[in-house]
Order: structure tokens, then C-alpha cells, then sequence
């Protein structure tokens, strides 16, 4: 007999209700997998800060009868048997019980199936393999999922070859529960796991990427990710990582900041591996912007998180002068506070309390800059582009290049950002032509070297 106690499990009113109906109606209403396993590891002390988990539901009710059922419903699987059940602002994913007909390793065709036993028959590890059914209080454990969760261990439902085989998501999912319950992979489906690495190639990018933010979710995604690494799903998804997990001292510092990062600031967590990828802040930007275009990140995550990587050297100190500050702030915009995260993640992985005291008398120092709501773009100027037209410019490139001349007084001493000083500082540039020359210097090739196609100097 399972040492579950359902009585300790403590579900949304809206799952109950959902459930409840489903039972009035003459049908079975069962919760199963992350919910029950979630729930039971909290019962057993393990993993305390676990997120919430979903209470989701599986039934012998066809689609069309739930959504009969209920009146408010989103068909979003309707053909692999998921509808959503909308009660009040919150949502429960119902879903027919299923048996696999035929899969290819990334997509599977169902049929539905008569019994709870032959949907639990599917599932991936003994954990998810678990049952309760609130109207009667039964639990349903063939697979022994329970007594593996006591144990610490990850085990595949059944054959593992033929679970991997049948989705390879399945491998990264593993490596996700392995690392958040400190569970070990039990032989046969470590050896299998491993097997069916190279199947991942074969995954849609979406999938992975999910997967990843689940991963960087967990409190503690570390463990997860140095399964990637020994496991070799790397090489297949994250090859821009590779050079840096070959180095053992330097995979675990990164893994370290990763850790220390807010589990809910994904961006910072993913910045802090990229930050170590490479030394200089062009290449650490471009394995930001590589890694996260191969996983179909939104175009404003990937564009962010490249700014972090490029932007995290060189910082800023608590000795350095207001301007430098105001310098700084101008040069990473609205990624200030998010840099920071990044350098106190570093920092804390580190034990270094030194470097985190010095770290907090500079953002306090920051801060306080941020506070005086100083002019860091040609937006806060008080003169425009116009008024440099209106003193003879012409239009041209020369007009911003003055602009930004005058932005970096500003910036340098806030009390120039006055129109008529700035239009006198700007017919002083003009007049001597300063600005013309800049320009000729800005664009003129190094010394020594011609046009293209001149020779070289000899």
C-alpha cells in the first residue's frame, strides 16, 4: 500500500470543483503527475521551495464531453485529448486518458484509452506515474513511483529505451528532475538517457527552449545543467557553452553565479553562463545572440540578454567620480539594475563578501545619480537638432555628432544642460570647426593603412 496521504494534499478550490463535476457526471476525475509528485516530495520534507505546482486532470471523459460539461472551455489539444477548464481567473487542463499508437521520438499519436492504468503506462519516470482520485481518495501506483521518490531516485516507466525513443524531450526532462530533487538517475535509465542524447537534434527549438526556462526556474538549476554538460546534450542545443564547461573551475564558477541569481530573473540566470563564454564583450554577445536565436527566444529576450553579455565589462566602481557614473549609466541604459544582479551573482557564488560590500557601496552611489534624474541621452538635452539647423548647420551626420559632443558636457557636469549655454558652447564648435575635424579623424583608417585596395606604407 502507497504511503501517500492525500489528506495532506492541498489543491486550488477550482481543481476540486472541476473534479467534482466530472464525478457527478458519471465519469472518473484523477490528478496525475507533477501535482501528485510535487506534492508528495513536500509531504516527505524533500525540496521545500518547490513553485506551485499545476493541478491538472485526467478523466475517461472525451473532449466533447468536457467541454459539454463546463461552460467556459478552450479547446487547446483537442485532438491529443486536452481541453482547458476555465473556473474564475484560474485554469485546469482536462485530459481524456491516452495510450501511444506510434511515435517518432518528437511527436506521438494517441488514441484514447479506457483506464487510468494504461495512461499511467505512458508516462515518462515512476514519479509522474502516480494517481489520486479525490472523490474516493485512491491512489494509484503501479510503478512504484512513490517509493522511488522516497528513495531519491529517477526511474523510466517500463522499458526506458522505449520511453526515450519515444520522445526525446523526455532525456532533458529527466536531467531537469534529476537536478531539482537531488535524485540519481537509476542505471538502466542513466544508460538509456544517455543513449538517446543524440536524438535531440530531432526536438523543435520551442520544446528545448521550455525546457530551459524550466531549468533556470528551479532554486537550484546546477545540478540540471552540469547533466547537460556530462551527458553531452551540449554539443547538440549549446555549443556556444562547450569551450566553457571543457573548463572545469570555470563551468562550475559559472554554474555557481547561475545559481545565485534570482530564480525568477531568467534573463540574468541565461546572461550568466553567456558572461563567461568568452572574453571579450563582442564575442560574449554573439554567443548570447547565436544561443538564443537557435532556441527561438523572442526577438527583445534575445536582443536583452545579448546587451547584458556585452555589457558586463567594464563596470563601473565606488571610487570612480559622479560623471564616471553618470558615463556608465548613460552607456547600458535601463540594464543598470540587471548588471549589478550579475556582478552580486558572481560575487556571492564566490564567497567573496569583500567584492559584495564594495558592490552595494557602488549601486548606492548609482542610485543616488539615478535619484537627481540626470540628462544620459539626447532625449534630456536641452537643445534639438533644429536649433543646430537654425545656427547654419546642414543637415547631416555632423548635426548628431555635435548633439552627442554636447550630451558629454552634460553628462560631465549636469548644470550645462541649459539651451542657452549649449547653443553658445555649439557656435564656439562650429566656429572652429572642431566638429569637421572629428569627423575626419573619427573616419580616417589607421595609421599606416590606406583606403581599400591602397598599398601599405612601406
Amino acid at each position: 500500500m502507497s504511503a501517500i496521504d492525500p489528506g495532506r494534499f492541498s489543491p486550488p478550490p477550482g481543481f476540486s470543483r472541476t473534479a467534482e463535476r466530472l464525478e457527478a457526471a458519471g465519469f472518473e476525475a484523477w490528478a496525475v503527475g507533477g501535482s501528485i509528485r510535487d506534492a508528495y516530495v513536500a509531504q516527505i520534507g524533500g525540496a521545500p521551495d518547490l513553485p506551485e505546482p499545476d493541478w491538472d486532470l485526467t478523466t475517461d471523459a472525451r473532449p466533447q464531453d468536457v467541454m459539454r460539461l463546463f461552460p467556459r472551455t478552450v479547446p487547446v489539444g483537442v485532438s491529443h485529448g486536452t481541453v482547458t477548464v476555465l473556473d474564475g481567473d484560474d485554469s485546469y487542463e482536462v485530459t481524456t486518458f491516452r495510450r501511444d499508437v506510434e511515435t517518432d521520438g518528437r511527436h506521438a499519436r494517441v488514441a484514447f484509452a479506457d483506464s487510468i492504468e494504461e495512461d499511467l503506462g505512458r508516462r515518462d519516470f515512476t514519479a509522474n506515474a502516480i494517481a489520486w482520485r479525490p472523490a474516493s481518495g485512491e491512489v494509484r501506483d503501479a510503478w512504484e513511483g512513490a517509493e522511488d521518490i522516497e528513495d531519491g531516485i529517477l526511474r523510466a516507466v517500463g522499458e526506458p529505451e522505449a520511453r526515450f525513443r519515444e520522445d526525446y524531450l523526455r532525456v532533458l526532462r529527466g536531467f531537469r528532475f534529476a537536478g531539482r530533487f537531488g535524485w540519481a538517475v537509476e542505471a538502466r535509465t542513466d544508460e538509456a538517457m544517455r543513449a538517446a542524447v543524440d536524438g535531440l537534434p530531432g526536438l523543435s527549438a520551442e520544446r528545448v527552449r521550455e525546457e530551459l526556462l524550466k531549468v533556470m526556474a528551479d532554486p537550484k538549476p546546477s545540478a540540471a545543467l552540469e547533466l547537460y554538460s556530462a551527458c553531452g546534450a551540449l554539443r547538440h542545443w549549446y555549443p556556444e557553452l562547450l569551450g566553457l564547461a571543457a573548463d572545469g573551475d570555470a563551468w562550475r564558477s559559472a554554474l555557481g553565479a547561475v545559481e545565485a541569481a534570482s530564480a525568477q530573473a531568467a534573463n540574468v540566470r541565461l546572461a550568466s553562463l553567456l558572461v563567461c563564454a568568452s572574453e571579450t564583450p563582442e564575442g560574449r554577445a554573439e554567443a548570447a545572440e547565436s544561443l538564443l536565436s537557435r532556441l527561438k527566444f523572442s526577438n527583445a529576450d534575445r536582443r536583452y540578454v545579448a546587451r547584458l553579455a556585452r555589457l558586463y565589462l567594464p563596470f563601473v566602481g565606488a571610487l570612480d567620480s559622479a560623471a564616471e557614473h553618470r558615463r556608465w549609466l548613460a552607456a547600458v541604459g535601463d540594464a543598470w539594475e540587471d548588471l549589478f544582479e550579475l556582478h552580486f551573482a558572481a560575487a556571492r557564488a564566490a564567497g567573496e563578501t569583500q567584492a559584495e560590500r564594495y558592490l552595494e557601496a557602488t549601486r548606492a552611489r548609482v542610485r543616488e545619480e539615478r535619484a537627481d534624474d540626470p540628462v544620459l541621452d539626447l532625449a534630456g538635452l536641452a537643445v534639438k537638432g533644429d536649433d543646430l539647423l537654425a545656427l547654419g548647420m546642414s543637415p547631416g551626420p555632423l548635426v548628431r555628432l555635435l548633439l552627442e559632443e554636447l550630451l558629454e558636457q552634460v553628462i560631465e557636469d549636469p548644470a550645462r544642460n541649459d539651451r542657452e549655454a549649449l547653443l553658445d558652447e555649439a557656435r564656439r564648435l562650429i566656429e572652429i570647426g572642431s566638429l569637421a575635424e572629428a569627423s575626419r579623424l573619427r573616419d580616417a583608417p589607421p595609421a599606416g593603412k590606406g583606403p581599400p585596395g591602397a598599398p601599405a606604407d612601406d
